[in-house]
């Protein structure tokens, strides 16, 4: 399953430059498994130029956009209406690279671990270049309005 960044806009409350994943290159509700795929650039929101790259913790809004698509996956095909949802934990998180260079492409696998009732628990890892590169745990809550 290949979702380009255009249909992914549907799927994730981010927009304009804070939407920074590319695409979705593999997910299963099913499974409540996704992967990202992101290319770096020049104009990647975190492109810090006097650094000449993105900084490691730029990575993770990459990992909470994934997992914010994942949310409007399952919302989509359940034909439900999508809740808001926030980070309650990060746990672990790290990364084995200080910046990411313009050009590199960095993806983040996120698979859910647990959940009750409406927080869930994800694991996270990041490759840069198809190289595993760091990755950690997140927890979030969804909102549901009744």
């Amino acid at each position: 399953m290949t979702i380009e960044h255009e249909e992914l806009a549907t799927l994730v409350p981010h927009r304009g430059k804070m939407f920074i994943i590319g695409r979705i290159v593999d997910a299963s509700v099913d499974d409540w498994s996704i992967e990202s795929e992101t290319r770096i650039t020049d104009d990647f929101m975190f492109f810090d130029a006097n650094a000449g790259g993105v900084p490691n913790y730029a990575c993770f809004e990459i990992i909470a956009q994934t997992i914010s698509a994942l949310t409007g996956l399952y919302t989509r095909e359940k034909g439900l209406l999508p809740n808001m949802g926030f980070i309650l934990s990060v746990s672990s998180l790290n990364f084995d690279f200080d910046f990411l260079k313009s050009g590199q492409t960095v993806r983040a696998k996120a698979v859910r671990e647990a959940a009750l009732d409406n927080v869930y628990s994800f694991s996270a890892t990041l490759l840069v270049d198809n190289v595993e590169a760091g990755g950690g745990k997140l927890t979030v809550i969804e909102v549901v309005d009744k």
